[in-house]
């Protein structure tokens, strides 16, 4: 059964949070390209990620270890695929595949990463615009917390969790024999 949409006060909270939340980065973009006009933020994934954080706040795709490390890592990859001399829709194709299916090996499935992924797979991007779309994520966090947090009946994120890998796969003390 699918589950119930939400109620009037709880859709407004989301239209609340989400156009507060859009008008940040848009006004962070505009700063950027103001200062250098080559560079600004790429805003579709936003959309996609505002749909998460206000919409789906408990969903695991949500939670800002899967938004900041699955965009890290789709698009390393996907900038990476730049440097191939690839037919474009097979750079394309290839790229975001190679991306979502890091994402999901690695835990950190995001679906706005992917949407990045195919964008940036196309060219014309650099180096430069993973660090402001990194900034960008942070921003949305940030804002996402604080706007989810005042409602009494949400709670955003649900956990943080960018310990996971530390315990799992980082430092362990060694046994000296």
């Amino acid at each position: 059964e699918p589950p119930p949409p939400m109620g009037n006060f709880e859709s407004i909270w989301t239209f609340c949070g989400v156009f507060v939340s859009l008008l940040m980065l848009l006004y962070f973009s505009d700063a950027i390209a103001k200062r250098n006009p080559q560079y600004s933020l790429v805003l579709g994934p936003f959309g996609a990620l505002m749909t998460l954080q206000y919409g789906l706040t408990a969903a695991p795709a949500s939670q800002p270890r899967n938004a900041v490390l699955g965009q890290v890592i789709a698009l390393s990859i996907a900038l990476g695929m730049t440097y191939t001399k690839l037919e474009t829709n097979v750079r394309r194709s290839l790229g975001t595949a190679l991306a979502i299916s890091a994402m999901t090996r690695l835990g950190i499935t995001h679906p706005p990463a992917g949407a990045a992924a195919l964008i940036f797979t196309g060219g014309g991007y650099n180096w430069g615009h993973l660090g402001i779309m990194l900034a960008g994520n942070v921003l949305a966090i940030f804002s996402a917390t604080v706007i989810n947090d005042m409602n009494a009946t949400r709670q955003y994120p649900t956990f943080w969790g960018f310990g996971y890998w530390y315990k799992h796969f980082g430092y362990r003390k060694r046994r000296i024999e």
